[in-house]
């Protein structure tokens, strides 16, 4: 009876807390802002950035698991993480600008990814003193843990709603070709 009863005189009363028209589910999800499709399985460049970003949360998870912290074990993720920039640099923050599509967010994810790289950059050719570079590097590794999974929150949505189907597509193999 969608939330409605019938009284005594046979005209219907609304249950206390419910509306009309509104299920259980409905409210469980009212007042929830629409993320514009972050639930919904990226495609195109979007697909393709959130799998470079995978790779480079795993790495992340790893480097942190094994606590290592010299130059060959951070080298990897460093390059790895300075080719998932490029990529992003050449093709996903190029189209959003474009558009005029999120520019504060791109402006936003440049710049800390910059700052990511250089702090990487720096620990990778000894500019921080011996007794503080595990915790520089364990403090990069956060922030690119947390950088990658804003990428994924904010970025990866203003793709799907801004980029078509077909171009999405072609910036995907351009976005697969920068980030080898």
């Amino acid at each position: 009876m969608s939330g409605a009863s019938e009284g005594r005189s046979g005209s219907a009363v609304k249950a206390p807390g419910r509306r009309e028209g509104r299920t259980r589910r409905g409210w469980r999800l009212w007042g929830r802002k629409d993320r514009g499709g972050s639930d919904a399985v990226p495609t195109g460049v979007a697909a393709s950035m959130v799998t470079s970003g995978g790779l480079l949360l795993a790495m992340v998870e790893d480097l942190r698991m094994r606590g290592d912290s010299g130059p060959e074990d951070v080298r990897p993720l460093a390059d790895t993480f300075a080719r998932h920039l490029a990529a992003k640099e050449a093709t996903v923050r190029k189209v959003l600008e474009r558009r005029g599509e999120s520019v504060e967010l791109v402006r936003r994810d440049r710049q800390e990814g910059e700052l990511i790289q250089g702090i990487l950059d720096r620990t990778l050719i000894g500019r921080h003193p011996e007794d503080t570079r595990l915790l520089t590097i364990d403090g990069a590794l956060a922030q690119m843990y947390q950088y990658l999974f804003h990428e994924r929150r904010d970025l990866v949505p203003a793709l799907e709603r801004a980029v078509p189907e077909d171009e999405s597509r072609t910036l995907a193999s351009a976005f697969e070709e920068a980030n080898r």
